[in-house]
């Protein structure tokens, strides 16, 4: 036990000897020392600001004036506008050092693409007036790369109600470190906007760093849901290495239900020269300010408005429209002299396109949509012609001249109801023989019907 604490005791005072030789060394010298004293957050984080905290001792015996301390920029630090980086120190005194040391602070700024590790951070070190003999001195700073996400993008911003569609979210990897474990998912609060096929959460593995990820996602707008704005929100979350917690990215997004719509138009009938058509609302959304328009085009004519306006028409409503159209053909040649127009074979003066050929007629809708776009839908609609009366009027003579177009008419009628007309006549023959053969039966008991036919007889004679 004497020879431990007897040793203990020599220990001691072999150091003593040792720092009186050591602080007789530079007794007579200035000893200025730069320390590292701490970093805030620790570690640096790319693409941030952290705070350094420098310590100024002198441990030699002479006092120092006006010391200088200037950071140095270079990568991956840089400076802040605004910000001190060169420090005065006026009086560092002699052995000045521990707890009276001076402390000096400022604020650099990481470069965002730095990867994690362990970088230099240049301080130089002078006297006033005495710059040409500086020294720059290293401190090591531990940079972290910064994990950050974001979503970037939705690729669908409009839904029609009731019709199934794919919608697709973007997650991009805006920091400098891979993100790993990510869970993302999404909600519409009024249940409006529903996933079809899966549920509202998918994960991802792993994002590198500038990489990205695509969620896609097939959803159904309730039919019933009104033209508007819907709200999404949407939910990120992933493991973050520096804090070692949980890190949650909570935001919105907007997607529009509405938008455009289809129609349908149908020819309807024909009669006194007006041609109808009715015009149907088959898609998902109302229709604002629907307007008829039939075109200018080869082989038709019409000879009142082209246009008219039937108003609004929301989902599976229809209306008619009415013009007078006429189908132009080709010149009838010239009638006899005794003044009866004589209908010959017929030449085109121009080459008659396949849809005039066939009767078929394009007609315009234009409307206005739930998110007050103008549009135009081209339909062709196929045109009856053995049904229907749309008069057919001659180049370089009217209808109403040659009586073509009522001609034609005429013979549709007849040829439609010809053997109408035949029953008609035959029972008008019938009853009107009954009615003659009572009257005479009437007058004359023992009247029999071939007395009627003899009498017949004997009046031809």
């Amino acid at each position: 036990m004497r020879k431990t604490i007897t040793i203990c005791m020599l220990m001691m005072v072999l150091f003593t000897l040792l720092s009186f030789s050591a602080r007789a060394d530079i007794s007579g010298d200035k000893a200025v020392v730069v320390s590292l004293l701490n970093q805030d957050p620790d570690p640096a984080l790319a693409g941030d600001v952290f705070e350094v905290r420098l310590g100024v001792e002198n441990r030699g015996g002479v006092g120092v004036e006006n010391f200088m301390l200037e950071f140095v920029p270079k990568y991956p630090f840089s400076a802040l506008a605004g910000e001190n980086y060169i420090t005065k120190i006026e009086t560092l005194n002699a052995y000045q050092y521990d707890s009276e040391k001076k402390v000096v602070s400022f604020k650099v700024k990481v470069d965002k693409d730095a990867t994690a590790g362990q970088y230099g951070l240049n301080i130089k070190q002078y006297e006033e007036g005495l710059e040409s003999s500086a020294v720059i001195q290293l401190m090591n700073i531990v940079v972290q790369s910064q994990q950050s996400a974001e979503v970037v993008s939705i690729d669908k911003t409009v839904l029609i109600p009731g019709k199934q569609d794919s919608i697709r979210f973007r997650i991009n990897n805006v920091g400098s470190s891979p993100l790993r474990d990510l869970t993302f998912s999404w909600e519409n609060a009024d249940k409006v906007i529903l996933p079809v096929g899966s549920d509202n959460t998918k994960y991802i593995k792993y994002i590198d760093v500038g990489g990205s990820a695509d969620l896609q996602y097939q959803v159904i707008p309730d039919t019933n849901a009104d033209s508007g704005l819907y709200q999404l929100s949407l939910h990120l979350a992933y493991y973050d290495t520096i804090n070692k917690s949980e890190k949650e990215i909570n935001t919105i997004a907007g997607v529009y239900i509405g938008g455009s719509t289809d129609f349908d138009v149908a020819f309807s009938e024909s009669s006194g020269g007006q041609v109808s058509f009715t015009v149907s609302n088959v898609g998902s959304n109302p229709a604002l300010s629907v307007s008829v328009i039939v075109p200018r085009q080869p082989g038709w004519r019409v000879t009142s408005s082209n246009s008219m306006i039937v108003g609004n028409l929301n989902k599976g409503d229809y209306t008619v429209a009415s013009f007078a159209v006429t189908q132009t053909t080709s010149q009838i040649s010239q009638g006899s002299s005794t003044g009866r127009n004589r209908a010959s074979a017929t030449t085109p003066s121009a080459p008659q396109s396949t849809s005039q050929s066939q009767g078929v007629l394009k007609v315009q809708v234009a409307y206005t949509d739930t998110m007050g776009n103008r549009l135009v839908v081209d339909k062709q609609v196929e045109m009856n012609q053995q049904n229907s009366s749309v008069a057919s009027t001659t180049s370089g003579a009217s209808a109403s001249t040659t009586g073509f177009g009522r001609v034609r008419q005429q013979q549709s009628f007849f040829s439609k109801y010809k053997w109408y007309i035949a029953v008609f006549v035959v029972l008008l023959v019938f009853v009107g023989i009954t009615w003659k053969f009572k009257k005479e039966k009437k007058l004359n008991p023992d009247y029999r019907l071939r007395d009627m036919l003899r009498r017949g007889r004997s009046k031809r004679k």
